[in-house]
């Protein structure tokens, strides 16, 4: 599943196998996962975590130690496939001054994530939250490492308001952007199918 989900991003021919960076969890079937995340792509970097961590922000934190701090991050949850968008994020922010680039597809359904968008920028974020017709893709692209860990701050500093079942998220970073004066810009998918769904998962 992980492999149909990055295989088909727009962006993956600028990538090479060494810029991905995978965060697992340690259970019985981690060795067979990190062979094939090896074979699948040479060079990739893994962080194993030997316990849940406190939700998906802490686990891209973990990640977060063997990235450039200068290059953008893209934090991929790789579970709803879409190949929309450009190669690069260059068209989409237009040459502006960008914090952070969300994929949206539009749904009513409670199990995603939701933004409020004003002329193509975010405007709000919310994990699991209704709060419009614009869900997240699962895909969060961040220009840098500073941007990411103000974000992150903002999302702990908050999170008697942004945690979901004591876990803080991905999505809700958005605010903390929005927050340190940096525009989200969203950028509209059309052909995004939940991964679960096609790979019959429970």
């Amino acid at each position: 599943m992980i492999e149909h989900a990055l295989r088909e991003r727009a962006w993956v021919s600028r990538l090479a196998p060494s810029d991905y960076v995978f965060v697992v969890r340690e259970t019985e079937a981690t060795a067979e996962l990190v062979v094939f995340l090896r074979n699948a792509w040479p060079g990739c970097r893994i962080v194993t975590l030997s316990d849940l961590s406190g939700g998906a922000l802490f686990s891209v934190l973990a990640g977060l130690a063997l990235v450039d701090v200068d290059e953008p991050i893209i934090v991929d949850l790789a579970d709803i496939l879409f190949s929309e968008g450009p190669a690069g994020f260059e068209p989409i922010t237009g040459g502006q001054d960008w914090g952070a680039i969300v994929p949206t597809f539009v749904s009513d359904e409670p199990c995603y994530s939701y933004l409020r968008i004003v002329d193509g920028v975010v405007t709000e974020a919310r994990e699991k939250q209704v709060i419009s017709q614009h869900a997240s893709a699962g895909v969060y692209v961040f220009r840098n490492s500073d941007i990411f860990l103000t974000a992150a701050a903002h999302s702990i500093r908050h999170r008697a308001e942004l945690s979901v079942k004591g876990s803080l998220f991905v999505c809700p970073m958005v605010n903390g952007v929005i927050a340190g004066g940096n525009t989200v810009i969203a950028c509209p998918i059309k052909d995004c199918r939940p991964a679960g769904k096609i790979f019959h998962l429970p």
